[in-house]
């Protein structure tokens, strides 16, 4: 028991360094500032109150001297304070906004840089993002909170040693303080107990409303007449969350409320001491002010100390699931024990032996490749076909390094491709996928992106485009390649073939892949035009076939694929055919049939 008491506080002093970080990291001196600024925002109250004491105990005993200084010196305390104020507030914003800003970038490189893209497939992972990014601000918020605890921890102590001066039994007040704290952490329990219990609904009711109001779904939506239904289903989510968050709001609530009973008892017993104790001749009346005014302050400071104490508690807890996401992403990181540097050139291929992979939580553990061995030959133009979900993107995935088989081999040249670090062969492997991303850049930054090192090279830039024969689409942009692309930064939008050619162009302009991979790169371009494209991919095959390059080309389209150097035919996760085009048609077998019944379309 207590070894796990000792790793959980371990834990949580390691998520409270790492967003008190995101703070001190963003904006150091600000940071700083706020603490200081904080610590003497706390300290002006308490000394305001007994500076209205002394002037009540100088007019009660006819001390102009003493009335007339402290009165001086209250306005100066006053002037001070409003200045603190100013200051502190300006702290605070700056602090927030740089540290925001700062773990955004860190969600972004822990999502976007994770190796591998198995944690997009897992549902405790998505929770855990989606919670964060519901709190995300609290990554920002650690300095803000932790300044707001100090103050008002700065503020009880001043307040407790001036009260325990007039009389120990007001010390009593600090425990009704301490009580009102813990009633605020069990409030706030409560409520994030509560969001971690819906994070799926909520995550559900959030996709509802991205696709209900993004332009992508806006066509079929209408044409399906599906809005009332998303909506419904919106409502069933929302409603989903809304209660459990709802019931457990009211819980805290009531907590609250009894906790604010509880106080308002206690400060008017601790007036009526003081009262009792200046009627008896036990206190002056400066005491009985400096008594009601710390009993005022001391509400303000327990409302600030559970205020802050609840953001306290809320960054941490996000924090912690910040740490899980590291956590996972240094577990998913392969860094090979025995390195194994990536070739300069191919001289023999890529080898699979006996590689079998199925993807995590699959219905039933069913895998989606089994067994399967092949040899895609260096320089080669290997075309991989088959009928939907026989498996090919899930190939593509294991050759680009995205997940690791379960069993089998990938050897390039011989070498384990498990003893090659994930982000090396990366760099070496070019390609262009069905569901491409629109990068909403400068038309160059669009290209360029495939190759950061020569993002800024036009040349570069400019042949892959010719490659692509994307060159019509540029010329028709009004800056040619340093148009803005994207009609929400003022830019211009393009139809989905335009942009499948600029996405063409980007998986193009690697100077030196030992491996293309083409993943149905043309979907949104015509038979003809796919046609004439890779007539131009395989007759500039021979810059590949120099360095050893495979170029892996993925279509349902035959006419494309009867190109290929070598067709590899998929079904249902296990290779059945092997050979070029003439071959595979002489056999008879499904690829000739797939082949026969797509040519009688086009008859």
């Amino acid at each position: 028991m207590i070894k796990e008491w000792g790793s959980t506080a371990r834990r949580l002093w390691r998520a409270y360094r790492i967003s008190l970080g995101f703070g001190f990291r963003a904006a150091p001196g600000a940071a700083a500032g706020q603490l200081i600024t904080g610590v003497l925002m706390a300290a002006f109250g308490p000394l305001l109150a007994y500076g209205g004491k002394l002037i009540i105990d100088a007019v009660a005993a006819a001390n102009l001297w003493l009335g007339l200084i402290t009165g001086l010196v209250i306005a100066v305390l006053i002037g001070l304070s409003l200045l603190n104020v100013f200051v502190y507030v300006s702290f605070v914003f700056v602090v927030l906004e740089r540290a925001r800003e700062l773990a955004d970038r860190r969600l972004m490189e822990l999502a976007g840089g994770t190796d591998g893209i198995a944690h997009y497939e897992r549902s405790d992972y998505l929770d855990q993002m989606q919670r964060i990014r519901e709190d995300r601000d609290g990554l920002g918020t650690m300095v803000n909170a932790t300044t707001g605890i100090v103050r008002a921890l700065v503020g009880l102590v001043a307040s407790a040693i001036m009260l325990a001066a007039i009389h120990p039994v007001l010390l009593g007040l600090l425990i009704i303080a301490v009580v009102s704290v813990l009633v605020g952490r069990r409030s706030t329990d409560l409520e994030i107990a509560a969001d971690e219990a819906t994070s799926e609904p909520e995550r559900r009711r959030r996709h509802l409303f991205a696709v209900g109001t993004e332009a992508d779904t806006g066509k079929e939506l209408r044409i399906f007449g599906s809005v009332d239904d998303l909506v419904r289903r919106h409502r069933a989510a929302a409603a989903q969350v809304n209660g459990v968050r709802n019931a457990a709001g009211w819980r805290a609530t009531r907590l609250r409320l009894l906790d604010a009973a509880i106080s308002a008892a206690g400060y008017i017993a601790a007036v009526a001491v003081v009262i009792m104790l200046a009627l008896a001749g036990r206190a002056t009346p400066g005491d009985v002010v400096l008594a009601v005014g710390l009993a005022t302050q001391l509400g303000g400071m327990v409302m600030v100390g559970v205020a802050y104490g609840t953001s306290f508690v809320r960054g941490l807890k996000t924090a912690d699931r910040l740490l899980w996401l590291e956590d996972y992403a240094a577990t998913a990181r392969h860094r090979p024990a025995d390195p194994a540097p990536v070739p300069d050139r191919l001289d023999d291929g890529i080898t699979l032996t006996d590689v079998s992979f199925g993807y995590p939580g699959a219905p039933g553990g069913r895998g989606v490749l089994d067994r399967v061995s092949l040899k895609l030959p260096a320089g080669a133009v290997v075309a991989l076909v088959g009928e939907n979900g026989a498996g090919k993107t899930t190939l593509v995935k294991l050759l680009s390094g995205f997940y690791r088989p379960d069993a089998g081999s990938i050897k390039i040249d011989g070498t384990d491709l498990d003893r090659i670090d994930p982000a090396d062969w990366r760099r070496r492997v070019s390609a262009t996928f069905q569901d491409f991303v629109a990068f909403e850049f400068l038309a160059r930054e669009a290209v360029g992106i495939g190759d950061l090192d020569r993002i800024d090279d036009r040349d570069a830039v400019a042949e892959a485009v010719a490659r692509a024969d994307a060159g019509p689409v540029v010329a028709d942009l009004p800056d040619r390649l340093d148009t803005q692309l994207g009609t929400a930064w003022g830019g211009i939008d393009l139809s989905g073939g335009q942009w499948q050619r600029l996405a063409l162009a980007r998986g193009l302009i690697r100077p030196d892949p030992l491996l293309v991979i083409l993943d149905e790169p043309t979907a949104a371009l015509d038979p003809q035009t796919e046609h004439a494209l890779f007539e131009r991919f395989t007759a500039a095959a021979g810059d590949a076939r120099s360095r050893g390059g495979v170029t892996l080309l993925v279509s349902h389209r035959f006419s494309t694929v009867r190109m290929a150097d070598l067709i590899i035919v998929l079904d249902q996760g296990r290779v059945r055919e092997v050979g070029d085009h003439e071959t595979l048609i002489k056999r008879g077998d499904l690829y000739a049939e797939l082949y026969e019944l797509q040519s009688r379309a086009y008859r």
